[in-house]
């Protein structure tokens, strides 16, 4: 999974993977494809159960359900520095 996997007829960008237990991992993407975690496991074989975001680039999804929180100036300011050299990654 880490080397890309071919889902919708394209092989995904590299990313990070780490086993936590038996059927358990940790994945860090370095692109966003729709619901590409849950094609990429069962382009595998595995059947994801259950699946939790907790970070969005550099910011940190710590809300309960439901609610919503102002991003910090800080947290912005990263996030455009981080998007300025970005380019679309889909057709």
């Amino acid at each position: 999974m880490s080397n890309g996997v071919e889902i919708l007829g394209k092989l995904t960008k590299n990313c990070f993977v780490k086993q936590l237990g038996p059927k358990k991992f940790k994945i860090i993407l370095t692109q966003g494809l729709n619901r590409q975690i849950r094609r990429m496991c069962e382009a595998l074989g595995y059947r994801v159960q259950s699946l939790k975001r907790v970070r969005i680039m550099n910011i940190k999804l710590d809300v309960p359900t439901g609610e919503y929180r102002e991003l910090s100036k800080d947290e912005l300011l990263r996030l455009n520095l981080l998007l300025e050299n970005s380019s679309k990654t889909y057709d």
